[in-house]
């Protein structure tokens, strides 16, 4: 029986730990973004606004670290930033846990917060690195979508672990990760040893690939994609619970649902989709948001909400994995630390602005549900279209191939 993966990315022991890894991060980080917030609020009566603001700083301060550390992971080395990162966590979030312990100034809450968000943005991009060295080109898609599954498995996790904990006392909840944390530094120690070539010690800092029209036209498309589908992360839960009035048990569940089919269905999209390049396979998935947008405008009828959700993150499946593996395709060998830093620099310009668009336009059709996602839905097919449209000047050589058509017998012009 043919596996839905490549058998080389299920055996190879550098994908499997960040996998893990990947699982542990989230299902301590995953509580922390729920649960500090209302720990601000409810403690410390911290004004929504404020809150606000501590979401956005973390934001602003993951923009200088996106490229100076992306050109760092090239010059220092891959392993010895992966290395570095977990005890400076730890450090946060035991900064973190004594400000809440010992009701120290919120400053240490939100200093903390901000800059956990930082270095996590830098260990993102060392992990996609690391993935992209280590796997060939016809595997980075299943590599990235395991990856993606153990951080799904962790965020649908933590929640549930730290709503427990928070019940007894919030100080124990920066303890999650900073565990977590430290179970990753052993896994990377022990497990993440390759031949990633010589850094390159004399290599800029604030060296970003300017002079790549390709890599900037993919990075602001891919950009672009993720702004389009962000209703699903900012603006979902708030209009099923104030406009359709769903319980926010159901609400639950219908996020639960997702996280279940990109655990189940991630791999069988991605068998589906091998021959298809990737830029594509955004565009394709794109239009299947689309409709599952417009569907969330019509229907009040929560069944049809739940199927809704499902083909949602069919799209989601679709879209995600490809969002990793094109930067990895198009980056040179000895520049992918500040390829991937660049692309999370241009990604973040834009992430933003993500909430504040859709927050305005959810008061402003907030009695118009059609036209809210029908709106949205316009957006997805826009951008949708963008992409065949403009593949003269993104294209780069070649498309996936299947596994079948790299194995003996298969055809491969």
């Amino acid at each position: 029986m043919k596996l839905p993966i490549s058998r080389d990315v299920v055996q190879n022991r550098i994908v499997q730990t960040v996998s893990i890894a990947e699982l542990l991060r989230l299902m301590g980080r995953s509580g922390v973004w729920v649960f500090i917030p209302i720990y601000l609020l409810k403690v410390r009566t911290t004004p929504y606004i404020d809150i606000g603001i501590l979401f956005v700083l973390s934001g602003i301060a993951a923009v200088p670290v996106s490229i100076f550390g992306g050109n760092l992971i090239d010059k220092v080395g891959r392993r010895k930033i992966a290395l570095l990162l977990p005890p400076m966590l730890s450090v946060l979030f035991f900064v973190m846990f004594m400000g809440i312990y010992l009701d120290l100034s919120v400053l240490y809450v939100y200093s903390s917060f901000v800059l956990f968000a930082a270095v996590a943005t830098l260990q993102s991009v060392a992990d996609m690195v690391i993935v992209t060295d280590s796997t060939k080109d016809i595997d980075r898609i299943d590599a990235f979508s395991l990856t993606r599954i153990g951080a799904n498995v962790g965020f649908a996790l933590g929640p549930a672990i730290s709503g427990f904990v928070v019940s007894y006392n919030y100080a124990i909840l920066p303890l999650i990760p900073l565990i977590s944390e430290s179970l990753g530094f052993y896994l990377y120690y022990r497990y993440i040893n390759y031949n990633e070539g010589p850094p390159q010690s004399e290599k800029s800092l604030i060296s970003f690939p300017r002079g790549d029209n390709r890599f900037l036209l993919i990075s602001l498309l891919l950009s672009l994609a993720m702004f389009t589908t962000g209703p699903w992360a900012y603006i979902l839960n708030q209009f099923l619970s104030s406009v359709d009035s769903i319980p926010n048990i159901l609400i639950g569940f219908l996020f639960g649902l997702n996280g279940l089919v990109v655990v189940v269905m991630q791999l069988p999209v991605n068998r589906l989709f091998y021959r298809m390049n990737d830029m594509s396979r955004v565009a394709v998935g794109l239009l299947v948001y689309a409709a599952t947008f417009v569907i969330i405008g019509i229907t009040r009828n929560i069944v049809l909400l739940f199927i809704d959700v499902f083909f949602l993150t069919i799209g989601e499946n679709i879209t995600s994995p490809p969002l990793n593996s094109i930067i990895g395709r198009i980056a040179p060998e000895g520049r992918r630390g500040e390829y991937y830093g660049g692309f999370s620099l241009l990604s973040n310009f834009v992430s933003p602005f993500t909430p504040i668009v859709y927050e305005a336009m959810l008061a402003y059709f907030y009695h118009s549900p059609i036209l809210l996602w029908g709106y949205i839905g316009l957006i997805c097919v826009a951008l949708a279209s963008a992409i065949p449209l403009t593949k003269r000047y993104w294209n780069y050589q070649g498309a996936i191939l299947s596994r079948t058509d790299q194995e003996p017998g298969g055809k491969t012009g």
